[in-house]
């Protein structure tokens, strides 16, 4: 039998070399099945078995950047976002992209040069997808818990036709990268930006940076495990950024320039006063330890083991500076920290403060269609006995300690204030304002709540009477 001719092999080196490259901190890092892989930086670009359309559109020579790049779970796809050298935006999408988002697309695309531009389209696995223009998204596939922070910072309307779309109040997406493992990761300006994984590798990438000054952040989808990353740090002081690779099964590859070491003699409590402008971040950690990795060196803070503290910024090295109980501060050592769940937590004044505000604007709003995700404004308890609650998915995803540690926020917690707070969440009164497709589910979820605020009334001694 006489095989056919073999598909001809095309070198497009010469078409990526003359593609300009992309400005500083800007990446385009997109993992597809196999070894399918495109990569942009500001010092060029490098690819391996790119679709034939998209081959063409390099060879033609129209293209001036390739902006943006994702691979969905088969050879038809995919989808690019081009900058061409007349100065627009072009956009190839592959014909295998799910019905939903080629609907999505369409619009998009058809609509005004701004949101045309500001159109990406993140691809996954088991045609899994979200694609974005300014504060507008789609999504289908995506983790649970990626989705519910999408929908905790949109508006309550969604068209649910096409797949979970909705609207963000405020802002734009800038990234969403995801593995079917759980790990994700967001970014919406300088407003919210996360990542939530269990794979150590991952979490050791993450606190090897700075990434409070990342640039960017790529997941593969389709990696077997979800093991196969690469975060990139904004460049500075001109010196080559600091980045952390890895493309599974390979070793982790990285350049991380060092960092200066803790200093050999300090007191062991240091008075950090807080900014009056604005309200400090941290993770919550657990000491796995009792004492200190170096007894003698009075910089390092003591702990007891199982104490919780807030860790408030990577030094460098491993090393991280911590605040416990007793508003005391110094540095601990990466290894003696258990830094359990990825998610970060806030102030309780500043977590207070949006809570208040996305209530009453779910209120005003009305026809409801989903439950505050309480775990976003805070998830600080780390008890055992806890544990099986928080995270029961038919549940609140708090306890009566993180809700004691909210109210905590408002700067007046007394009975008084719980029992005001409480009554917003009658389930009768809150069904008022459920959609009615959802009002079941929802009065359910405010019954929830409204105990678990009964719980702490019961804690919270009546205030003496006036003499």
């Amino acid at each position: 039998m006489a095989l056919g001719n073999q598909a001809k092999m095309v070198d497009i080196s010469g078409a990526l070399t003359a593609l300009e490259p992309l400005g500083a901190d800007q990446y385009c890092i997109a993992f597809g099945p196999g070894a399918t892989q495109f990569c942009g930086t500001p010092k060029g670009y490098s690819t391996t078995q790119l679709p034939r359309k998209v081959v063409n559109d390099l060879l033609s020579g129209n293209i001036k950047k390739v902006l943006h790049a994702s691979f969905g779970n088969n050879a038809n796809s995919y989808f690019f976002t081009y900058e061409m050298r007349d100065g627009t935006i072009a956009h190839r999408a592959g014909s295998g992209i799910p019905a939903g988002l080629r609907f999505f697309v369409d619009r998009i695309s058809s609509a005004s040069k701004e949101r045309a531009s500001s159109l990406r389209v993140q691809l996954g696995a088991s045609r899994s997808y979200v694609a974005w223009s300014n504060s507008r998204w789609i999504s289908r596939g995506i983790p649970e818990s990626l989705l519910a922070v999408l929908y905790h910072l949109s508006s309550p309307d969604f068209d649910e036709a096409n797949g979970s779309q909705g609207l963000l109040m405020s802002g734009t997406i800038d990234n969403i990268a995801w593995h079917d493992s759980s790990s994700w990761y967001f970014k919406s300006g300088s407003a919210h930006e996360e990542l939530r994984t269990s794979m150590e590798i991952i979490k050791n990438a993450w606190y090897s940076l700075m990434h409070a000054n990342l640039a960017y952040v790529a997941i593969d989808p389709h990696s077997p495990t979800g093991g196969t990353f690469a975060f990139v740090e904004k460049t500075q002081d001109g010196r080559e950024p600091n980045f952390v690779l890895r493309c599974e099964p390979e070793d982790t590859v990285s350049r991380l320039h060092s960092k200066q070491d803790p200093p050999s003699v300090h007191t062991q409590v240091i008075n950090v006063p807080k900014k009056s402008e604005g309200l400090l971040m941290f993770q919550w950690a657990v000491s796995k330890y009792t004492g200190c990795s170096h007894a003698r060196d009075t910089w390092e803070l003591e702990l007891k083991k199982g104490e919780r503290v807030k860790v408030l910024k990577y030094m460098g090295n491993d090393w991280f500076f911590v605040e416990n109980r007793r508003n005391e501060h110094g540095w601990v050592h990466k290894s003696w920290l258990d830094f359990q769940q990825m998610t970060p937590h806030v102030d309780p004044r500043k977590a207070y403060a949006r809570f208040t505000v996305d209530v009453e604007k779910m209120f005003k709003a009305g026809n409801i269609r989903m439950f505050p995700v309480l775990n976003l404004y805070m998830n600080a308890c780390t008890k055992d006995t806890c544990s099986p609650l928080k995270t029961d998915p038919h549940y609140l995803g708090i306890c009566h300690h993180d809700l004691h540690e909210l109210m905590r926020g408002s700067g007046d917690y007394s009975l008084d204030t719980l029992k005001t707070e409480r009554n917003k969440w009658h389930p009768d009164r809150f069904a008022r304002f459920c959609h009615p497709h959802h009002r079941e589910t929802l009065r359910e979820k405010a019954q929830a709540l409204f105990v678990l605020f009964g719980v702490l009334m019961e804690k919270t001694p009546a205030p003496e009477p006036a003499a």
